[in-house]
């Protein structure tokens, strides 16, 4: 009995011993398909990006569909690479691109700056064909540093020398026409509008001269039983200027207007300006940031449709304008300002003067901030038309009526949380359902 325990002790040790070296060696295991598994994940993951683009087009569902090797986050703290995009007009009516690629964390020795240029008859496929490809370029160095040389192909066309210089046959010029028809109705009231504009532009290095005509006619009728009202509005509008840049910090330029306007009672408004500017940045940095003052002295002549409520029918005047605007645009989100001020030299106290700004910064991790407004105030409506107004013509803004301020304001917050991955992109049903997001904001 006694030999019999003994053995049943040695059989069950024997047992826990063997449990014991299985543990160790699938824990071993474990650990090692872990390491395996983690190695081989970091050196295959993709470079992350944010997407920073701060002008219009885009394209990110585009840009999200066709850039390779790349995984975009919301959240630029988690980025390999911060790619930032801002844009402004260029002379021939399209736009000039910026794309600053700033490496983070592995990648933070690595910085890019490139730019392209689009015409007025770019399509958006060009469009986007184009943006894709300097994305591309842009992040070959970091490619190249992921890892991912064996995956990289590129061509370089050869230049044909025997291609003459092509010339630009219309020598900067860029010329506009549109015309507009609008109409919408039920059977209590019908709106109609019509508008057309011309446009002519010369856009060089420094000097620039622009000349744009516009003309607008709005007709609504009302019907309220057997009544019927009827509000019309027409205007036209012609302006040219001459700019003439004297370095990368002053310019100068003459500015010339007309206006006809029964809402606003001119008959005929005729304006002559002639102002300077300086920027304190140089102007190729506009896109990104600048501050810029500006004056300009001009005579004024008005003929009123009506006697204003300063018993003129026209009169001549020399009048001053004064403008102060600023904008940056960083990786931590967007500001601008502004400042204006305006006065008749006869009587400096007709004068008006606004202020504008505008934010949308990222404060933290998914939350931004972002507000927009302006405040204006008015002692310089020497073209109100005396008399009063009837129920009529008030409610239906037939003409302008005297204010002593105007403003627009909002300001809101918006916060986002959950995958910072926002790669995937998805269109089912997005024509009808129309979309819907989800925002804190007040």
């Amino acid at each position: 009995m006694y030999h019999s325990l003994q053995y049943l002790n040695y059989i069950y040790s024997q047992k826990n011993k063997s449990l014991y070296i299985m543990k160790k060696l699938m824990l071993l295991s474990h650990l090692f398909f872990l390491i395996s598994f983690y190695g081989q994940s970091t050196n295959n993951e993709k470079l992350k990006i944010f997407y920073d683009c701060n002008t219009w087009g885009c394209e990110e569902t585009y840009i999200k569909q066709n850039l390779p090797e790349v995984e975009f986050v919301r959240d630029r703290n988690y980025a390999d690479v911060h790619i930032l995009i801002v844009s402004e007009e260029n002379g021939s009516g399209g736009q000039k691109y910026y794309l600053e690629f700033s490496g983070q964390n592995d990648f933070k020795d690595i910085q890019e700056k490139l730019d392209f240029s689009t015409g007025s008859d770019t399509t958006r496929e060009q469009k986007r064909e184009q943006l894709l490809k300097y994305l591309q370029l842009g992040l070959m160095k970091f490619w190249l540093k992921k890892g991912l040389a064996d995956k990289i192909s590129f061509k370089i066309e050869s230049e044909n020398n025997d291609k003459k210089e092509e010339k630009d046959q219309w020598n900067n010029w860029v010329f506009k026409l549109g015309l507009n028809g609008w109409f919408n109705g039920s059977s209590n009231n019908s709106n109609e509008s019509y508008s057309g504009h011309a446009s002519a532009t010369q856009t060089k290095e420094k000097n620039k001269f622009s000349f744009s005509l516009h003309y607008s006619k709005r007709k609504n009728t009302y019907t309220y039983g057997d009544n019927e009202i009827v509000s019309d509005k027409e205007s036209f509008n012609v302006s040219t200027n001459r700019i003439f840049g004297i370095n990368q910090h002053w310019s100068y330029g003459i500015f010339a207007n007309f206006n006809k306007s029964l809402y606003s009672n001119y008959d005929q408004a005729y304006q002559l300006y002639g102002g300077v500017e300086y920027s304190f940045f140089p102007y190729k940095e506009s896109a990104k940031k600048s501050l810029v003052v500006s004056a300009q002295v001009g005579s004024l002549y008005n003929k009123y449709y009506e006697k204003t409520v300063y018993n003129q029918t026209e009169e001549v005047l020399w009048r001053s304008k004064f403008d102060l605007n600023g904008n940056i645009v960083k990786k931590w989100g967007s500001l601008y300002a502004g400042f204006e001020y305006r006065t008749y030299f006869h009587d400096f106290d007709l004068n008006s003067m606004g202020f504008n700004l505008g934010t949308n910064l990222r404060i933290a991790k998914g939350l931004s901030f972002n507000t927009h407004g302006y405040y204006g105030i008015n002692h310089d409506q020497i073209n109100i038309a005396a008399g009063n107004l009837s129920l009529e013509e008030t409610l239906l803004a037939q003409k302008e009526l005297q204010s002593d301020y105007r403003y627009y304001f909002s300001i809101g917050f918006s916060y986002s949380f959950g995958s910072i991955y926002n790669t995937i992109v998805n269109p089912r049903f997005d024509s009808s359902s129309g979309g819907s997001s989800t925002c804190i904001c007040f």
